[in-house]
């Protein structure tokens, strides 16, 4: 846990340290909502910003991370682990040439999923799986884990899926 520390300063406002391995973050708040900080490394001020109330709002949004949710490296680690983006070429003999999502199957039997499908330089996000009819040469990008994408591939080049 790092150190904090809260000070009252009467008639001005309040203080509050946070203590790093090696600085000081020291915020003063004052009674009229203005905020002053301060960096401090070895009792000397590094650095300091002074912030109106509005300003200290948003960034206090920002740093506790209202608008932006960040991934914490062990579920990074999983998701990168669980969840492969792949880019699959489809040849002129695959199963796939004139035949739609819908009509292959490929979730059901793969459990990978079509995300795009680009055709020359056309892109295709999200391809209807009742329309889209798939020609050689196109290039589906796709996801899923090891396993479902191994599956995707052998489907796409005539193999059985286990």
């Amino acid at each position: 846990m790092i150190p904090f520390e809260e000070i009252d300063l009467p008639g001005i406002g309040r203080k509050y340290v946070i203590k790093t391995y090696d600085k000081e973050i020291q915020v003063i708040v004052y009674e009229t909502g203005i905020k002053q900080v301060y960096f401090v490394k070895d009792d000397e001020v590094v650095f300091e910003f002074t912030l109106t109330s509005e300003e200290a709002k948003r960034l206090g949004l920002i740093l506790t991370e209202a608008f932006y949710q960040t991934v914490s490296k062990d579920k990074l680690e999983y998701i990168q682990d669980q969840l492969i983006f792949e880019w699959i070429k489809i040849s002129d003999r695959s199963p796939f040439v004139g035949r739609t999502l819908s009509d292959l199957e490929v979730r059901k039997k793969t459990g990978a999923s079509v995300v795009a499908v680009i055709r020359g330089k056309e892109f295709f996000p999200n391809p209807d799986p009742y329309s889209f009819k798939f020609l050689p040469n196109d290039t589906i990008i796709c996801i899923g884990n090891r396993k479902q994408l191994k599956d995707l591939e052998k489907y796409i080049n005539h193999l059985n899926v286990e």
